[in-house]
């Protein structure tokens, strides 16, 4: 029974391990594609800020991702019913529709 123990230990360790790669991953892939948009126009443009602009666009981008892969935000949640939920609807089930 250690065995077992053991091996779902290391089966966690490793899922936890790759949870992490991914989520590095998916953030550096989206900082390094923003990087490089916004370095292409600055040099079509011979400006120097939209670097920094699209570099805010990535860190959102990686941030957004984050999330996702975590499964602390779904993206176009639906309803039980099949129906996509509407904000007003979700207002309303919170307790936070005007009255």
């Amino acid at each position: 029974m250690r065995k077992r123990d053991e091996a779902k230990n290391r089966r966690e360790i490793l899922h936890a391990l790759s949870m992490v790669m991914q989520i590095g991953l998916s953030m550096m892939v989206c900082m390094s594609i923003s990087l490089l948009i916004g370095y292409g126009i600055d040099r079509l443009a011979g400006t120097k800020f939209w670097i920094v602009v699209m570099m805010f666009v990535g860190i959102l981008a990686s941030l957004r991702s984050m999330l996702v892969l975590t499964g602390q935000y779904h993206p176009g949640k639906e309803k039980k019913d099949g129906s996509k939920e509407q904000p007003a609807e979700r207002e309303k089930a919170d307790g936070d529709g005007e009255n």
